[in-house]
């Protein structure tokens, strides 16, 4: 062997190990960034749906009471009810009655549906949701004039 086959084989070594675990580290930061970036994205979509499945049952428990005069006692009546009726509700919408959330549920269209009863008299629902983006519950106060009485309907946290 000669001076220069050695310099050559050299040159031709490959890379160090320093080299490698640069590489190696600037991928696992890539990776963790698009992690975060991907859970972030799927916990808005998360909150979109159950934002919009809340919204639209409020709606459909407003279109009850103005047909029947009375707010809905519990969602099963709007999902009871007759398919043409302004609102009727999919039952593929799932719902917990009587406390707000202290943890996310594991379906992003399962809402909060509670029927406000003040003096006897119906006062209007909430409707909630899970915030998945906050990590909290969202519930509607409603604000009511029942009778002589007034007010606003909230719902406690369990």
């Amino acid at each position: 062997m000669t001076l220069n086959n050695i310099k050559t084989m050299r040159k031709e070594r490959g890379f160090t190990i320093v080299e490698l675990l640069i590489v190696i580290v600037i991928i696992a930061i890539l990776a963790a960034i698009v992690v975060v970036a991907y859970n972030g994205i799927q916990n808005r979509a998360k909150k979109s749906s159950a934002q919009e499945t809340a919204s639209n049952i409020a709606k459909k428990a407003e279109a009850f009471n103005a047909d029947q005069g009375v707010y809905p006692d519990t969602l099963t009546d709007l999902t009871g009810a007759a398919q043409n009726t302004p609102y009727y509700v999919p039952t593929t919408a799932a719902s917990v009655s009587g406390t707000v959330y202290t943890a996310a549920p594991t379906d992003p269209k399962q809402i909060l549906f509670y029927n406000c009863v003040t003096s006897g008299a119906d006062a209007g629902v909430i409707v909630g949701y899970w915030d998945y983006v906050a990590n909290a519950a969202v519930s509607t106060a409603s604000t009511f004039t029942a009778g002589d009485v007034s007010g606003t309907c909230t719902l406690a946290t369990a």
